[in-house]
């Protein structure tokens, strides 16, 4: 089964992509592009928002034809973001057709000290599948590798 291109919605989403950078798509429905006419570019703004109070614009993006989804690169960790995506009447005045979800970038930690690996070998009967450290006779063999070792950080 063929997933639809279109699901003719209108729909604004953030997901963080990573703690600097947030990804945005969006759809317009066919209506929606209808009551905007031709000719008329979009525009995508960025707020950085607080629980409960307005959004300071971050940035405002003037999007190409056809364009519908957008990164936004050295975006602040620990904000918490919505967008708009709307349009300019002549006279100036901005017209948001659709709000996105909020989105909270994470934190970035520094990690201390020395990442260190730990040689692991380890010893499988091959008649009974199990892991084992006893003899290395007959229908033994072993597996070697590498295993990481966590280390504390500062929040």
């Amino acid at each position: 089964m063929e997933l639809p291109r279109h699901y003719n919605e209108n729909r604004l989403v953030l997901m963080i992509q990573e703690p600097t950078v947030i990804f945005s798509y969006w759809e317009l429905s066919r209506g929606q592009w209808e009551s905007l006419g031709e000719g008329r570019p979009l525009f995508l703004r960025l707020y950085t928002t607080g629980l409960n109070q307005g959004g300071t614009i971050l940035m405002e993006v003037s999007l190409p034809p056809f364009t519908n989804d957008w990164y936004f690169r050295d975006v602040f960790p620990e904000y918490i973001y919505q967008a708009e995506l709307g349009y300019y009447e002549p006279k100036g005045e901005f017209y948001p057709l659709l709000r996105s979800n909020q989105v909270v970038t994470p934190r970035t930690r520094t990690v201390e000290g020395v990442a260190r690996f730990l040689k692991v070998e380890t010893v499988i009967r091959v008649d009974t599948d199990e892991d084992t450290v006893e003899d290395e006779g007959e229908g033994t063999a072993f597996w070697g590798g590498y295993s990481s070792v966590d280390l504390p950080h500062k929040s």
